[in-house]
């Protein structure tokens, strides 16, 4: 190919840090859109050596986070559009196909994002995980939003970079991903600084399809989402307003507080709590059951563990700074990007 000739629309970035990333290639090679039109860009801390049937690039950094991967991923793109995909995920045939032609329709978008599905052959724990992750109860419920308008201010946590499209030249100007933050939330951040602070606006569409198996329920995902709600809590002395302009968190904080203060002074309030709470928690499983009536036995008891995980965490994360104030002070300077 002529080097001063680029026929790349979008350049597909998938950040590598698992052996067997074979269906998610597989599904970029069988994308409907000509293989001349995109380029694949895979990044690992170790050499990658990959054939496939598209144009495929392997880059080889040091690093060992998404963020760091995804930003020299970035660098290397010669595509005016970027598509991010996690290298455990597959997407549907029409993914590139849909989501060029929703920037071409809303030149004023400066990306979209869409769902991440439960894979058609899941087990029962990676379900259970998938209705703990999406359900109202839980505080996300995104699973049920609808097509999405364009956005001044994207409802933080909508999109995630196992499924998203961003202009090349609004993610440069936004200065990229905060490497910084290689606990988790880099993404959340970056479309903060770039809704509220550069104010390009952000949509969602369900013409994107991306299939993205969560954790299984057990301890390696309790464990995951105690590490990342840490950074959660640590962000709230950087950036308050994404997290507390969420109603469910803020509601989720503030009331649990408030309940564990009124159980230590008044114990009989610990106990009619907790009966409010599992019927709460029964009450939103009953729907699933009819699934599977598993279900009914598992999840109310999996709300409870997700809600406690997060909540101590989140507040660990918070009174970090009383032992590591220059830390949350560096990830203060971090953020101030350009």
């Amino acid at each position: 190919m002529n080097p001063e000739v680029n026929n790349i629309d979008v350049s597909v970035i998938v950040p590598v840090g698992r052996d067997n990333i074979d269906r998610c290639l597989d599904s970029l090679s069988a994308q409907s859109i000509s293989h001349d039109r995109y380029e694949v860009i895979l990044i690992s801390n170790q050499p990658t050596i990959i054939h496939v049937d598209c144009n495929l690039t392997c880059l080889t950094i040091s690093a060992t986070d998404p963020s760091a991967k995804r930003n020299a991923g970035v660098k290397a793109a010669r595509g005016k559009i970027l598509a991010f995909i996690d290298d455990d995920a597959w997407a549907r045939e029409d993914w590139l196909e849909n989501g060029l032609e929703f920037m071409e329709k809303h030149s004023e978008a400066g990306g979209v994002g869409g769902p991440r599905l439960l894979p058609p052959d899941s087990g029962f724990r990676e379900k259970a995980s998938d209705v703990i992750a999406h359900s109202k109860f839980f505080g996300n419920g995104h699973v049920n939003w609808p097509e999405m308008e364009l956005r001044d201010k994207v409802p933080h946590g909508i999109i995630n970079t196992c499924n998203c499209f961003i202009r090349k030249d609004v993610f440069d100007s936004v200065g990229g991903f905060n490497e910084t933050l290689a606990l988790g939330g880099e993404d959340t951040e970056f479309f903060f600084r770039a809704s509220h602070q550069n104010h390009y606006s952000f949509a969602y569409t369900w013409k994107l399809v991306v299939y993205h198996p969560p954790r299984r329920i057990g301890w390696g995902l309790f464990k995951q989402r105690y590490i990342n709600r840490i950074q959660n809590g640590r962000m709230l002395w950087v950036h308050p307003s994404i997290y507390l302009s969420r109603v469910t968190f803020s509601v989720g904080v503030f009331g649990i507080t408030a309940f564990l203060i009124a159980s230590a002074i008044w114990p009989i309030v610990f106990p009619i709590g907790m009966g409010v709470y599992f019927l709460l928690a029964l009450t939103e499983t009953i729907p699933y059951a009819f699934y599977d009536w598993r279900f009914l036995f598992v999840l109310p008891p999996i709300f409870f563990i997700h809600h406690s995980v997060y909540y101590f965490a989140i507040m660990k994360g918070f009174f970090s700074i009383i032992y590591d104030y220059d830390g949350i002070r560096k990830l203060r300077e971090s953020t101030k990007r350009t």
